[in-house]
């Protein structure tokens, strides 16, 4: 598959589709929820545009929760040396000035290859942003999205005309797998209606579409445009959402309502920072002077919220005694698959590329090694017991993987508990029942 046919389905594509998606579904992601799927109208010519966070798992997101074959854009200049590989990806160039006046040419052919995608049903994703930044919040976007759906729209050739999907892909953690992730879709803007606009002022219509993009892309996101107090509301979003649930009328136990509560718990805040920010600022302080002294115990804000039980850890320290041999065997059999894209991950400056890089090693190294531990078996031992040993290898991962959170988790708790009966814990609980009666107060205000 090459460019002239990219919008085709591919025997060898698909192979790869099934293999990625299992990986990212089962082994990588805790949890994936999909909000709002039913915005996306089947059989429709659509361009899909996700805010940009998180590198390659972005691009995956849309990949395995879009129920269309999609073709994704992406800077020229990656095309260089990759050009076949990325084709066959499914994956056409952008053009821009940057890459040379005389290169813009070449977008022509890109155009009239979009209609081809378009007409074929096959969603077109853009990522508007232009680049990712592990923010919770939307930058600025990019026109060129704006321009390709303009300009394809123009063609007239796109059965029924255009529709741009704005995306929102949140993480509860950026750089760890075993996350949890959530996709909202929004409903479809359609092109046409900026055209006129457009044509009679180039200018004002990408500035109209790409201004209403973002109006609908901040809707389906946890926006925090404070750059003062980002921190304040992203750890407090977390630590009230249970109670921002139960105050309205949700699930706390729903991922999806959880979400929704974070994003009405931000907007109050905004309202407040407007109305007043003096209350703010004063819960501002607090929390500063709170993240500094946990700071210098090397705790986050969110480590102090639950008390640990000494029996509850005590109970887990007899598990992580009994169950250490399982750990140590699973850990052996997963110390090159596994440390080999950690330890790689780690030499790349780009801390939200680390995930990116760990997925895509961990996905080549794990089979690899699986194959060449189990033929070593097999030449030493008998075929039955080097069946068994290929058996067990997915177990015993994820018995280290349970046995190291827990050992984590565990030691954890003891430093807590140490904490909490040193002469720290009692400034450091008056400054949190502070925080969260007046973040209660704050909240009760706008919610009257």
């Amino acid at each position: 598959m090459g460019f002239q046919n990219i919008e085709k389905k591919s025997f060898w594509y698909r192979v790869l589709f099934y293999y990625v998606r299992f990986w990212y579904r089962v082994v990588f992601y805790r949890k994936i929820v999909v909000i709002n799927y039913d915005n996306v109208p089947e059989n429709k010519s659509l361009i899909f545009t996700p805010n940009h966070q998180n590198a390659l798992m972005d691009a995956l997101a849309m990949l395995f929760s879009v129920k269309k074959q999609l073709v994704f854009m992406a800077r020229s200049d990656i095309f260089k040396k990759f050009a076949t590989i990325l084709y066959f990806l499914k994956i056409l160039p952008i053009y821009r000035i940057r890459d040379g006046i005389d290169t813009l040419k070449k977008n022509q052919a890109v155009f009239d290859k979009t209609v081809d995608v378009l007409n074929a049903y096959n969603g077109l994703v853009i990522l508007p942003e232009g680049n990712h930044a592990g923010i919770r919040r939307l930058r600025p976007l990019k026109k060129g999205f704006a321009r390709i759906a303009f300009q394809t729209e123009e063609t007239g050739k796109v059965k029924e005309g255009i529709g741009i999907v704005p995306v929102g892909i949140d993480y509860d953690d950026y750089t760890h797998c075993r996350s949890r992730k959530i996709i909202v879709f929004g409903k479809p803007i359609l092109v046409a209606q900026f055209l006129d606009s457009y044509q009679e002022n180039p200018a004002k219509g990408l500035n109209l579409i790409k201004n209403h993009l973002a109006k609908k892309m901040k809707e389906l996101i946890i926006n925090i445009e404070s750059v003062e107090y980002y921190d304040l509301i992203n750890e407090l979003r977390v630590v009230y959402r249970k109670t921002m649930c139960l105050k309205t009328g949700r699930n706390p136990n729903s991922e999806a309502d959880g979400f929704f509560a974070d994003r009405q718990f931000v907007e109050i805040f905004d309202k407040a920072i407007a109305s007043s920010p003096e209350n703010v600022d004063m819960l501002n302080n607090d929390f500063q002077q709170l993240t500094s002294l946990l700071q210098d115990e090397k705790f986050g804000f969110r480590d102090l919220i639950n008390k640990p039980s000494v029996l509850k850890n005590a109970i887990s320290i007899l598990i992580l005694v009994l169950t250490f041999p399982l750990f140590l065997y699973g850990w052996i059999n997963h110390l090159l698959a596994f440390q080999l894209p950690h330890n790689r991950a780690r030499k790349v400056k780009d801390e939200i590329f680390h995930t990116s890089f760990i997925f895509v090693l961990t996905m080549l190294t794990f089979p690899i090694f699986y194959l060449l531990q189990t033929a070593a078996i097999w030449v030493m031992f008998s075929g039955w017991i080097a069946v068994g040993y290929f058996i067990s290898l997915p177990l015993s991962a994820v018995v280290a993987w349970k046995w190291k959170n827990l050992y984590k988790k565990t030691v954890l708790n003891l430093r807590k508990i140490r904490f909490f009966n040193s002469h720290k814990a009692q400034q450091a609980n008056e400054l949190l029942s502070n925080i969260m009666q007046k973040t209660n107060d704050l909240i009760e205000v706008f919610l009257r």
